[in-house]
This record gives C-alpha cells, structure tokens and sequence, in this order.
C-alpha cells in the first residue's frame, strides 16, 4: 500500500465516492418508489468495492480492478434504464398504461450519476498507477 496517491489512484477513490453516493440515492429512490432491484444494487456496490481496491492496493491483480469497476457501473445503469421503462413510457407519453410510480426526475439523476462515475473511473484507466 502506498501512502502518495497517483492521479489513477485518486481518480479512482473520487469514483467509488460518487459511486457509493449515487448507491444510496439508488436504494432510496427504490424504498421509495417500490423500485429496488437487487442485481442493480450489487452491481453498483461492486463497481465501490473493485475501484477502492484498486486504489489501495498494489499487486498486478488490482490493476485491472479500475476497469472491473466500469464495467460494474455500466452494467449497473444499463440493468437500472431497462427496468425504468415503465416511468418513461409513462412520463414522456403522459399516460399511465404501465402504472409507474416514480418521476423521470430520480431515474435521470441516478442515471447521471452513474454516466459520471463511469467517466472519472475510464480516467483512472488511463493514467498511470506508479509506485513509489
């Protein structure tokens, strides 16, 4: 464990910290709107778990766990936009054909939240992990 941070390293605690964030507003909005998927909630809860990792540990394990950390995310809001469909369809089309619940506003956000923290975590990706 290294005690100076590389740029790779801190981008990817700045992930995981937007990632637990956007986790919790996920778990929120789903108590709340009766939408709580659990393969959405690990896949967002992996994506913390691999990108802490790889910030704190150095072995050549770790160095592919930044990349795991985006495909968890990707995965996450992928799964999370196919089962908010009913609030679009709904939403967008004004009608209630499929009974949502929820409002695009939450679905959006979380969906934002997850595009950003995919992109600070691609960063981490790209920039070099030294050791010191």
């Amino acid at each position: 464990m290294s005690k100076v941070k590389s740029l790779s390293a801190k981008a990817s605690l700045l992930s995981a910290a937007l990632n637990l964030v956007t986790l919790v507003i996920f778990c929120i909005y789903g108590a709340v709107y009766d939408y709580f998927d659990t393969v959405v909630f690990l896949a967002l809860a992996l994506g913390v778990v691999c990108a802490v990792l790889y910030a704190l540990m150095d072995n050549k394990v770790a160095q592919v766990l930044n990349l795991a950390a985006v495909f968890c995310v990707s995965f996450g809001v992928g799964l999370f936009f196919l089962n908010s469909y009913p609030v679009w369809a709904d939403r967008l089309n004004n009608i209630t054909m499929y009974g949502s619940r929820g409002t695009l506003f939450p679905v959006i956000s979380i969906m934002i939240l997850c595009f950003v923290t995919v992109i600070i975590e691609i960063i981490s990706c790209f920039t070099r992990k030294e050791r010191n």
